[in-house]
């Protein structure tokens, strides 16, 4: 029997209220699992768990210039380095990896030049790291914070550690820590960074997943924090008292501030918010839905690091229509052949003129129920996309034409059915050894009817 479910189409205004984000650049660089950018200069800097470490020259912003893929040297510890996270200064670039802090000459990016691991940086799972002057801090999870004198930044000299509980990111300015211990909030006095002292705690909503100082003048300073699935919060780094918090759709991983607006890397989407002296209001959105972990802004262009990719914004007005979609991959549950099942997802105009489109569909076991209309600026329309089980593994498309200037073709991956396991497929038994957490064996069907989740992790 075919299962039809029939779903009105939704023509509606759009709860969005972000616009002025073009895209100007696509990269799918040699690094994967990105996990951070850095701009120094002309220099954008992309480090990710796979694939090294890549530089493009940004000189100019919308426009990404490959430069080199470079790999650390793995100190002898084999496998892959796994650089995480990157913080440059002057001609070097400090990258917490798999053996330790490396240190890089970046003096020529076309040929960067790996120099050493730091001293007393290796047996740790290193996070986030900052500068401030001669000061290079080091968060390493439940090692604490490491402390390092850079004034030769070729061979930094180790002032020791801080003790934490699960130290996560962390923000220099003079004399003080600002470290994201868990949800807590630490201030830190390093006015001796061989003693820092814990001088203040403030427990936030969630885990701080990012922290970011910004000096304005000597009578006013900001804390940006980003709290995860509780959105971006700026508090008053003198006593941590909040002054704004804006919830953002996603989950808000990584920060950067340029004048009064802050970049966020949302996993979904790249959000720009405003900070107007009460509130903090949200003025840019683009929807990504590639994991978008991390952010870099320079002037009005933002970089966002999008686990296997790189693209480039533009913030500022958008004078003509702006595509959005809500989802960019449809996975159907299984079907039986013969069947169907309809899936949907929105089409969003967050532009400023009428979007004109047409669509289209590449697999034949797909089939557009409404095709898309007219759109009107802030307003939305909901297409409906059936997959009828014809065969196994149906992958293909669901595309728009449309008159975005910068986005003129917009596909969304529809899957039906595919090689691997399918929502609603019948699980095949296995029985695996229990390495961790106990012993024995975990066989599936002893579970029957009852709801399972399993973790895989990998060593190293």
């Amino acid at each position: 029997m075919n299962h039809r479910i029939i779903i009105t189409i939704i023509l509606s205004v759009t709860l969005l209220n972000g616009l002025n984000l073009t895209l100007h650049d696509y990269d799918d660089p040699s690094v994967d699992h990105i996990s951070d950018v850095e701009i120094i200069n002309d220099i954008l800097i992309v480090t990710g768990l796979f694939g090294g470490i890549d530089f493009y020259d940004i000189s100019t912003p919308e426009q990404l210039n490959h430069l080199r893929n470079f790999t650390l040297n793995n100190n002898g510890g084999g496998g892959n380095s796994k650089p995480n996270c990157v913080k440059a200064i002057e001609n070097y670039a400090y990258i917490t990896a798999k053996n330790g802090v490396a240190v890089v000459d970046i003096s020529n990016p076309s040929n960067p030049q790996y120099i050493r691991y730091l001293n007393n940086s290796s047996g740790y799972n290193l996070e986030n790291l900052d500068i401030y002057a001669n000061l290079l801090a080091v968060t390493a999870h439940e090692e604490g914070v490491l402390f390092y004198d850079i004034s030769n930044p070729g061979n930094p000299s180790y002032y020791g550690r801080l003790d934490t509980e699960n130290a996560w990111t962390v923000a220099l300015t003079n004399n003080i820590a600002y470290v994201g211990d868990q949800s807590n909030l630490l201030t830190i006095n390093i006015s001796n960074p061989s003693n820092p002292q814990i001088i203040d705690s403030f427990e936030m909503s969630n885990a701080i997943k990012d922290i970011q100082y910004q000096w304005i003048d000597d009578a006013n300073d900001l804390l940006y924090v980003a709290l995860g699935t509780d959105g971006v919060g700026i508090f008053n780094p003198e006593n941590l008292s909040e002054l704004s918090i804006y919830n953002t759709s996603g989950l808000a991983n990584r920060l950067d501030v340029v004048g009064n607006k802050i970049a966020v890397s949302d996993w979904d989407d790249v959000e720009v918010l405003e900070w107007d002296g009460l509130n903090l209001n949200i003025t840019g959105y683009k929807n990504t839905t590639r994991r978008t972990m991390a952010i870099a802004m320079n002037n009005n262009f933002i970089y966002s690091g999008e686990w296997k990719s790189i693209q480039i914004f533009e913030y500022g007005p958008i004078d003509g229509p702006d595509i959005d979609l809500s989802a960019y991959e449809l996975n159907y549950p299984y079907v039986q052949d013969g069947e169907s099942y309809i899936m949907s997802l929105d089409v969003i105009n967050n532009g400023n003129q009428p979007l004109t489109a047409s669509d289209y569909v590449t697999h034949p076991d797909f089939e557009i129920l409404n095709s898309i209309q007219d759109i009107l600026p802030g307003e939305y329309q909901t297409i409906e996309i059936e997959y009828i089980a014809n065969s196994n593994n149906a992958s293909g498309s669901y595309g728009i034409l449309s008159n975005d200037a910068d986005e003129f073709e917009t596909k969304c991956q529809t899957n039906g059915n595919i090689n691997g396991a399918n929502v609603g497929e019948q699980a095949p038994d296995f029985e695996l050894n229990i390495i961790a957490n106990g012993n024995g064996t975990f066989k599936l069907s002893d579970y029957q009817d009852q709801i399972v989740v399993i973790a895989f992790f990998a060593p190293g």
